[in-house]
């Protein structure tokens, strides 16, 4: 995790937060929505509202934290306008065929691994996005605020209108539900 930044610092330069930020914000995004296309429209939206209230930024929290803020409430925002429309929307059979069919897209990997372990690797990893993504919204924000992105309970409770002991009962409640999840693929089998 990124060491956090004093308060009262000034804000970071447009091209740090291009470059430093844009991708931790894509990620977050991409963990909420669970969907690379949402994520992509959210993280481009949040860049622009950043840019455009740079100005705003009064150092009382830390820039990361102020960001985490506006991506959660733009990632939250997103789903609620995407449930709605979906409501209206006459579904496309074939839609559903090339959804499926972009999610193969694979991610680029370094040379110095061995095949065996990049396969293993990109396993492991998709089974766990998909784990996260199965979770219940309410539990997902919490979850992956705290344990993917590292947040404290405190600053998670904030960004997302809660009560402490709220983030602890979902927090708990979608670790079991993790656990059930991945148990399948990460248990060892008795000989």
């Amino acid at each position: 995790m990124d060491e956090p930044e004093k308060i009262g610092v000034p804000p970071p330069t447009v091209e740090e937060i291009l470059r430093d930020h844009a991708p931790r914000v894509y990620n977050l995004a991409r963990r909420i929505l669970g969907n690379d296309a949402d994520a992509e429209d959210v993280t481009q939206e949040v860049l622009v509202q950043v840019l455009q209230k740079l100005h705003t930024f009064r150092g009382e929290s830390s820039f990361p934290t102020w960001l985490h803020r506006i991506t959660v409430n733009a990632a939250l925002a997103h789903r609620r306008k995407q449930a709605h429309r979906d409501e209206h929307r006459v579904h496309d059979p074939l839609e559903q065929v090339f959804e499926e069919q972009g999610d193969h897209m694979a991610p680029v990997r370094r040379w110095s691994v061995q095949p065996d372990e990049q396969a293993l690797d990109s396993e492991r990893q998709t089974v766990i996005e998909q784990a996260i993504a199965k979770l219940p919204e309410n539990y997902r924000d919490v979850y992956v605020l705290a344990d993917v992105e590292g947040l404290p309970n405190l600053e998670v409770a904030d960004i997302l209108g809660m009560q402490v002991p709220g983030v602890k009962s979902r927090l708990h409640r979608a670790r079991l539900m993790m656990r059930d999840s991945l148990a399948p693929y990460f248990e060892e089998v008795s000989p």
